[in-house]
């Protein structure tokens, strides 16, 4: 019987290395690797690794391991995640960022990625992201702290 890290270990090296677009396509290769494994099984799996779904130009979205978001957006033709962002508006230590629809989630999850000191946290629905600002930066301190780490 194969064993569920295995199966995880699997399933880290297929989205590391291919832009999967759907769970079909994944269970697919798994099953070429020799993993069978149900739609639900595949959906905990998805689950239990913080995977997510991130816009990619060849596919509309894949599938990609939390850990690898940042770099997955530099790869991008080397387009930023911001060029996905239509404004910014700031309220005290507050930023309100319109993003183009569908694509807010993805981009809150590259920001958090860049575990960056001046953001305290994100929430983003839709096409909206809240971002809390660290009390005392400056609405400049913060564009030049992103500007910096984009890719």
């Amino acid at each position: 019987m194969i064993s569920r890290d295995n199966r995880h270990r699997a399933i880290r090296g297929i989205l590391e290395t291919s832009k999967i677009s759907s769970q079909n396509e994944l269970r697919e290769r798994l099953e070429d690797l020799g993993f069978e494994t149900t739609q639900a099984t595949l959906s905990r799996d998805l689950a239990a690794l913080r995977v997510v779904r991130i816009p990619d130009t060849d596919k509309g979205y894949i599938y990609a391991l939390s850990s690898q978001t940042a770099s997955s957006f530099s790869l991008m033709e080397g387009n930023s995640p911001l060029n996905a962002c239509k404004s910014i508006t700031f309220s005290h230590n507050l930023a309100v960022l319109k993003c183009l629809p569908s694509f807010a989630p993805s981009v809150a999850l590259f920001l958090d990625a860049l575990e960056m000191d001046v953001i305290i946290g994100t929430i983003a629905g839709d096409d909206t992201i809240l971002i809390i600002i660290r009390e005392g930066v400056t609405h400049e301190q913060f564009r030049a702290a992103l500007v910096s780490r984009l890719p």
